[in-house]
């Protein structure tokens, strides 16, 4: 298994009882956020207690584009 694969599944698994607020929101996955956008995908990861498998799997994917883990990520890279 992938370090990628490992982390989806590290992901995918622990919602079990939970379901993230971003889950289904299209916001998360849109090539560009208006600074109100960001501010709002922010403060959902932060107060999100799979920031960590979020985190973990967008790094082993090296994800180019959407909202992951308090970060967004667009073909340039990660931003803050």
């Amino acid at each position: 298994m992938t370090a990628e694969e490992a982390a989806w599944d590290a992901l995918n698994s622990a919602p079990e009882h939970y379901t993230p607020p971003c889950d289904g929101r299209a916001l998360f996955t849109a090539d560009r956020l208006s600074d109100d956008e960001l501010a709002l995908c922010t403060s959902i990861c932060a107060a999100c207690p799979l920031l960590a498998e979020c985190d973990a799997y967008a790094t082993a994917a090296g994800v180019k584009t959407g909202f992951w883990a308090g970060h967004a990520y667009t073909n340039k890279g990660k931003s803050l």
